[in-house]
């Protein structure tokens, strides 16, 4: 009986050393456009870059995520549109984002008023991968500011 237990044991750890290892998709702000501007609300597109490092396409179900600009919470968003990131490869997927008066402009207009350039971010939350779960992400870098012109410093 013990001889069986073994065997199985054995054949369990072979199995599961042939299944393919995950490395976690990589996700980064890739851009904020402004799509609307009102007295208590902004209406923004967010746009979330999601890269497979691995050698098998990824079917992205679902996602959640927060964004910090310049430490300070800005929005946060959910998508439930499916996507499939080819392996090795990359896809930007853009989400409707409201946010509170500021949240978003205030980081953006300090950072032009100071002479900066860019400013920095931190995207965290989940992905939900079928078959894999979801998998939770942090990540922090920084965005050009490539049209100062739409965020007015009066």
């Amino acid at each position: 009986m013990r001889v069986l237990w073994l065997v199985a044991f054995l054949l369990a750890a072979l199995l599961a050393g042939c299944a393919p290892r995950l490395q976690k998709p990589e996700i980064s702000l890739a851009g904020i456009d402004l799509v609307g501007l009102g007295l208590v609300e902004q209406r923004f597109i967010l746009k979330l870059r999601i890269r497979n490092p691995n050698d098998v396409d990824l079917p992205v179900n679902a996602l959640n995520f927060d964004v910090e600009l310049n430490g300070r919470h800005s929005a946060r968003g959910v998508s439930d549109e499916p996507v499939i990131v080819p392996r090795q490869g990359e896809t930007i997927l853009e989400m409707k984002t409201v946010s509170r008066l500021g949240a978003i402009l205030k980081p953006l207009r300090d950072a032009q008023r100071s002479g900066r350039d860019r400013v920095s971010y931190r995207v965290l939350g989940n992905v939900e991968l079928e078959g894999f779960g979801r998998i939770p992400f942090d990540r922090s870098g920084d965005i050009p500011l490539s049209a100062p012109e739409r965020f007015p410093t009066k």
